[in-house]
């Protein structure tokens, strides 16, 4: 049974007429019945019964035509679940983040804007070691990650592409003793007060940085109320070179960028990520080369 064959018994059922249902699919009447026929000589039964007066269906017709008209629906309903999902990737992109990224992104997403573009976006933070995870469990475009690349070689299903190499500093406001300095080290930083992005890699921050857990006074995802104390209080916040370097409160001099000594020790890989399986849409593609052009012009 094809499709066309299940149009063909269910119009036919529908119309009561072979004819009639003919009209409605714009085939031959003639066309419809050696369909029907073939059908029923298919399945070795008889799907109508034929008079003068139309057709009705038989005992069996009815468990068939039954089945596809469920067949039917599923299909329908299949088709434009694929066409919305075709539609929706020309015109939204769902990013799976680090926060180090976020205000890129953000950047990145203020250029469409300014084009004429009709996109929409899905932007989700995530703990840098859960990353890779829900990435494979859930439908994004793509994701940014610091990782080592050898983190990413044991993926078997994603591929990745060098973004950046960063380096690991902290900010600082005007009352912390730390605002003069143009580097310092983990050493000197073993009693300061720390805030944190809640959704940091807490493990590998320590093992980065050699900071001291206890010392953490807020962990947050509200980025206005980090900075809010790092400005007003002379505690630090652990982030990478390029994350705020281009804010207001940054070229102000109310923060000031300050990287960690001994910097091959500091350095950190970004990748941008996708699956194997899912080829990056075009505007996907358009969206990340912007983004590097926003790299570029941060660093």
């Amino acid at each position: 049974m094809n499709f066309e064959q299940m149009e063909h018994i269910v119009y036919a059922a529908k119309e009561k007429s072979i004819t009639k249902a003919a009209e409605k699919l714009f085939i031959s009447p003639s066309g419809m019945s050696q369909s029907i026929t073939q059908l029923e000589n298919e399945l070795g039964i008889k799907i109508f019964n034929r008079s003068k007066q139309g057709v009705t269906p038989t005992f069996e017709g009815r468990i068939v035509i039954s089945k596809a008209i469920t067949l039917l629906s599923t299909i329908k309903e299949l088709n434009k679940e694929i066409f919305d999902i075709k539609n929706k990737s020309e015109t939204h992109l769902k990013i799976l983040t680090a926060p180090t990224f976020t205000y890129m992104i953000q950047e990145t997403m203020v250029m469409f804007n300014e084009e004429p573009y009709e996109v929409t976006f899905e932007v989700v933070e995530e703990n840098p070691a859960s990353i890779i995870q829900n990435f494979l469990n859930q439908d994004y475009d793509f994701a940014l990650i610091p990782a080592t690349n050898e983190e990413l070689k044991k993926e078997r299903f994603i591929e990745y592409e060098h973004l950046h190499k960063g380096h690991m500093c902290i900010a600082v406001g005007k009352k912390s003793p730390f605002y003069t300095y143009d580097s310092v080290s983990p050493s000197e930083l073993k009693t300061a007060k720390i805030v944190m992005y809640k959704n940091s890699d807490y493990k590998t921050l320590e093992k980065i940085s050699k900071m001291n857990s206890n010392n953490v006074v807020l962990k947050t995802n509200r980025s206005s109320l980090l900075f809010e104390l790092v400005k007003e209080s002379q505690a630090i916040l652990y982030l990478h070179e390029f994350s705020i370097r281009n804010r207001p409160m940054i070229l102000s001099g109310d923060i000031k960028i300050i990287p960690l000594k001994e910097e091959d020790t500091f350095y950190v890989d970004f990748w941008l990520i996708h699956l194997q399986s899912k080829s990056l849409s075009p505007l996907a593609r358009e969206f990340i080369e912007k983004l590097k052009k926003q790299f570029k012009n941060t660093i």
